[in-house]
């Protein structure tokens, strides 16, 4: 009895043991959990602190780069400049060209080492100087290298990444810029023969600071006197710093998830990935088959369904406006730029609707150089709008090698979504029609007694 009493004690001893075993394994990952959390808030809220980086260039400062002070004499002017110190130059703006200038470029890069800084991530630039003269506004430069559309650090071909700001003569002042306060110079774009996708500001490799003369020509004597230069950068950006946050929750969440499930069988763990796999592929077939793989919107499958939602979901029906568009002269394009850069224009058409409709509204590609956009609750005053303002959005946007296109729009418009998606684009096609007949160019909406087209 003696004996068997001291084995029962001995089993219950194991058992407790097992069980705060047990106990301290969670309570450990309890407190990992909460330390992790603490440092997620901190690294939130001294995000800044953690990965800004500041450089200060300084007269001092800028004496080891290359720098050169240069005019408008290589576009036969002859204005002149002179550095006296760095940082610190004088011009003297004449006439002989028709826009005179003169600018004075700090160098991060050279031709034989064209790795400059890159400011994909630069939080703000300030420059602060003193300026003597009677110039109204200066134009400062951030140039990028990229041998995709550059050929040489030292000419016009690194991208003019451009902002322009006012002057206050005679007194120091301080100018702070951001990222989307700059835009690509239009007349870089047109000498360099840019197509679209390279036609935005890009920062991933600055090669040469520049400050100009501004837009508005003064002629005569004009002296800069930089004191500062600011650049605040981030390690990372926004979305990599918070990806990064989000990817150790994702270790930690998946280290409890294999923890809680040490115990099942390989075999179990390999038909769920085969399950899960075969949904991704079914759900990435489904996706594909309503989108056109060229310009990334809906194509005529993906319309019909997203039309047929609006009397589905819908409790009352509501009025909804058919716009077609038809680029004009699209084949002569093709033909004098090839199919390739059709594509491209196709593309950058789609991109630019997308941009510029409402968050409701459904755009696809109807096929060749038709889109169709469903706008569901407005009236037909309202639909003309949309359609007008995407007929000057495309009209004024610069499309590289052929410069510009314009686009023809048909406009179809009920008071409830109609039984047949390919109907009402019929009729928006006669408006379309209409557009064309009328020189295209043009917005027209469906009226019966159109005569339809041939």
């Amino acid at each position: 009895m003696e004996a068997q009493s001291r084995l029962g004690n001995g089993a219950a001893v194991r058992a407790g043991a097992r069980r705060v075993g047990r106990l301290i394994a969670s309570a450990g990952f309890e407190v990992l959990l909460l330390v992790l959390l603490l440092l997620t808030i901190a690294a939130v809220k001294w995000q800044d602190s953690i990965l800004l980086q500041t450089t200060h260039l300084t007269p001092e400062s800028a004496s080891a780069y290359v720098r050169a002070s240069h005019t408008d004499v290589r576009n036969g002017g002859h204005s002149t400049a002179r550095e006296q110190a760095p940082f610190r130059w004088s011009c003297e703006l004449k006439t002989g060209f028709d826009y005179p200038y003169c600018a004075y470029e700090l160098f991060f890069g050279s031709d034989a080492k064209p790795e400059g800084l890159d400011l994909s991530n630069f939080r703000s630039l300030s420059v602060t100087l003193l300026y003597r003269g009677e110039g109204k506004s200066f134009r400062l430069h951030l140039k990028n290298y990229d041998p995709r559309y550059s050929k040489s650090v030292i000419d016009d071909s690194s991208k003019f990444n451009r902002v322009e700001f006012p002057t206050t003569p005679g007194r120091e002042q301080t100018v702070v810029f951001d990222q989307g306060d700059f835009g690509v110079a239009d007349w870089w774009i047109q000498l360099n023969n840019i197509p679209p996708k390279f036609s935005h500001a890009q920062f991933d490799n600055i090669t040469s600071l520049d400050i100009q003369t501004g837009t508005e020509i003064v002629l005569g004597h004009h002296e800069f006197d930089v004191r500062e230069i600011v650049l605040k950068r981030s390690l990372l950006s926004d979305a990599q710093w918070y990806l990064s946050l989000l990817g150790s929750w994702v270790v930690l969440i998946g280290a409890y998830l294999a923890f809680r499930i040490r115990n099942l069988k390989g075999e179990l763990d390999r038909r769920r990935a085969m399950q899960a796999a075969a949904m991704r592929q079914a759900e990435e077939a489904a996706e594909a088959a309503r989108n056109d793989h060229l310009t990334k919107v809906f194509n005529r499958r993906g319309l019909a369904e997203r039309y047929a939602m609006l009397s589905e979901y819908e409790v009352e029906p509501m009025p909804v406006a058919i716009v077609l568009i038809d680029i004009d002269r699209f084949k002569a394009l093709n033909d004098c730029f090839g199919h390739a850069y059709g594509d491209e224009v196709l593309s950058a058409v789609a991109s630019l609707i997308k941009r510029n409709v409402r968050v409701g509204d459904t755009v696809g590609r109807w096929g060749g150089e038709e889109f169709v956009v469903i706008c569901p609750g407005l009236d037909s005053e309202q639909a003309m709008a949309v359609a007008e303002k995407l007929r000057r959005r495309i009209e004024h946007f610069h499309f590289g090698d052929c410069e510009h296109i314009t686009a023809s729009f048909g406009v179809h418009w009920c008071p409830a979504p109609g039984p047949d998606l390919g109907e009402l684009v019929g009729l928006a096609d006669v408006a379309l029609y209409a557009a064309k007949d009328r020189g295209r160019n043009c917005v027209s909406i469906y009226r019966p007694g159109m005569a339809k087209a041939a």
